[in-house]
């Protein structure tokens, strides 16, 4: 036999021996490759749907969280058949109900059990209350279960029989130290709300969401919903279960759920089966809900393996004729691909926007595996600076609100105590004097008994509007609360302080700007006390030092300026 056939016999011998055990080991890897990447692919697929989820909730979540601490809202729980109270109460609710997402509001009262609301269409406008909250009708049995179980934030998807409604509702309780008084909140629409968060475009991809039992929450499929799920014994609830024929599989997703509330991870990820194909589950945790975020991966859909058939085809026709050759050239344009991918995941994994050029790296499949991947990770990137920039939006709208007086658009007491506390060190710094003036309305409860409470409001905002215009430049003005005003005045002398109480009280005598209905016109005053900064005063004495120069001020028939010199030890 001549030496070339028999080196083609020895080679395929040689092939033989070594094609399989070969075979097998690169199956291994590329099995390997393809779990790391679908688990990483899956991570970020849950993060970002976790935070296209959170960002419309959240908003709602703080602005209810802050209806319910409503001063006016509280004093109306407590007594909610005083007229003035009430008429507070629903201003307050009408003006949060502008900022709501869905224009709408709820109000359920503890005390008496009433039920109020009004929606987008303003349909209730005077006639907010609804009806009675029944503790024996099951309908109503979510409220006393809620109340029950003193859970101050909850958000389920649950139907009004009595409105004829379902949403997703955010339920506040409204509590008053450790007094539960009632429930307020809002709602987003169910159908909105599933198309814009939770269908995803994606082909092959399904978001659900669950809470700690597994009853599905939110789901493209509106029939697996487990609506009402506080009234609701386990037995009763749609859970997972629905979903994963096999108890492996519900077993398997409910120990990552499990495993998440160590905190020691963000994503879980698990294979399971479902409709018979296999899968990937990536699951997170929404500590902000109290949910869990359920994302479904269909691998044959998203990462069909019959696309690496071609490579392992080249692999076998190229070890026949050079086994080195071919994993020269396996490493060419596979292995330093792959590495250089996964480099690059976890570029992204990290924050990072930028990644190297892997679009030309590799090819056929490969490549683009390169391509899809740079344009995921632009687009991931992308996203995370939109999402950035829409909760720094949200938070410096949310700030604003905590330290701005809405009516007079002056600092509240929070927005002015931290000024206070700013400009106090700072005086403490450059031996300055720090001086206040506190200005209470004279006799405003007869203003609003006789003209009504649009004339005291057109009074307050009139005053706040002529301390402005008064004081310097650099000066800080506060609604204090109610009918008082605190003036902040940085670098001030006693003479100075003295000079801008008097002025401002003589501005308000002589302002005839504040009308009643019939065009009569309203005369207001004001008794304003004022103290310049002593070398141990603190915030707090000097507050004191003030509301004392104010009292004073007070029971000299009002209508006066007092300093606190000689009154004060």
């Amino acid at each position: 036999m001549n030496l070339r056939p028999r080196f083609l016999l020895l080679t395929a011998l040689f092939f033989l021996v070594v094609a399989a055990p070969s075979w097998l080991a690169v199956r291994a890897m590329a099995d390997s490759i393809f779990a790391q990447w679908a688990m990483r692919y899956a991570e970020k697929q849950v993060l970002y749907d976790k935070s296209r989820t959170l960002l419309p909730i959240l908003r709602e979540v703080a602005l209810a969280r802050q209806l319910a601490n409503s001063d006016v809202l509280r004093r109306w729980a407590r007594a909610p058949d005083d007229t003035g109270s009430t008429q507070l109460a629903f201003a307050e609710l009408e003006s949060y109900r502008q900022n709501f997402q869905d224009k709408s509001y709820f109000v359920a009262l503890l005390n008496n059990g009433k039920y109020f609301h009004n929606n987008a269409s303003n349909e209730f406008a005077g006639k907010e209350f609804r009806y009675v909250l029944d503790a024996k009708a099951a309908k109503d049995a979510w409220f006393f279960d809620l109340i029950r179980q003193q859970r101050s934030l909850h958000i389920n998807v649950n139907p009004d029989l009595n409105l004829g409604i379902t949403k997703l509702w955010i339920d506040i309780l409204i509590r008053d130290g450790d007094d539960i008084l009632g429930m307020v909140g809002t709602g987003l629409d169910l159908t909105s709300f599933i198309k814009n968060v939770v269908e995803e475009h994606v082909p092959g991809v399904t978001s659900l969401f669950v809470d700690h039992a597994g009853a599905i929450q939110l789901h493209r499929d509106q029939k697996l919903i487990d609506f009402g799920s506080v009234s609701k014994s386990p037995a009763q609830q749609n859970t997972i279960h629905l979903l994963f024929e096999r108890k492996q599989d519900q077993a398997a997703v409910l120990n990552a759920m499990h495993s998440l509330e160590a905190r020691d991870k963000t994503v879980a990820t698990v294979f399971v089966t479902l409709d018979g194909k296999r899968h990937l589950a990536g699951v997170t945790y929404l500590p902000e809900i109290d949910w869990y975020e359920i994302t479904l991966l269909d691998l044959d859909v998203l990462l069909p393996f019959s696309e690496f058939t071609g490579l392992m085809a080249v692999y076998a026709l190229t070890l026949i004729s050079l086994l080195v050759l071919f994993n020269l050239v396996l490493r060419h344009y596979v292995v330093t691909p792959l590495e250089k991918l996964d480099q690059a995941m976890s570029l992204v994994e990290s924050g990072q926007d930028s990644v190297p050029a892997l679009d030309k790296l590799g090819t056929g499949e490969i490549n683009h595996l390169m391509q899809r991947f740079v344009t995921m990770a632009h687009a991931v990137s992308q996203a995370r600076r939109d999402l950035e920039t829409k909760v720094q939006e949200r938070t410096a709208a949310l700030e604003k609100l905590t330290r701005i007086d809405p009516m007079t658009e002056l600092l509240n007491r929070r927005g002015m105590l931290a000024r206070l506390e700013a400009e106090l060190q700072r005086s403490r710094r450059e031996f300055g004097q720090l001086g206040i003036l506190w200005l209470d309305v004279d006799r405003f409860k007869d203003v609003n008994d006789q003209f009504g409470h649009a004339a005291g409001d057109q009074a307050i905002k009139t005053i706040a509007q002529l301390i402005s215009q008064t004081v310097r430049t650099y000066d800080a003005v506060s609604r204090w609360g109610g009918d008082e005003f605190l003036v902040l005045l940085p670098r001030v002398s006693q003479s100075t302080l003295d000079m801008l109480g008097e002025r401002l009280r003589a501005e308000v005598e002589k302002c005839t700007a504040v009308t009643s209905e019939s065009g009569e016109v309203i005369r207001l005053s004001v008794s304003v006390g004022g103290h310049l900064q002593q070398a141990d005063d603190t915030i707090d004495t000097m507050l004191q030092r003030g509301d004392q120069a104010l009292f004073a001020a007070k029971t000299q028939q009002r209508n006066h300026y007092q300093s606190s010199v000689g009154i004060n030890t």
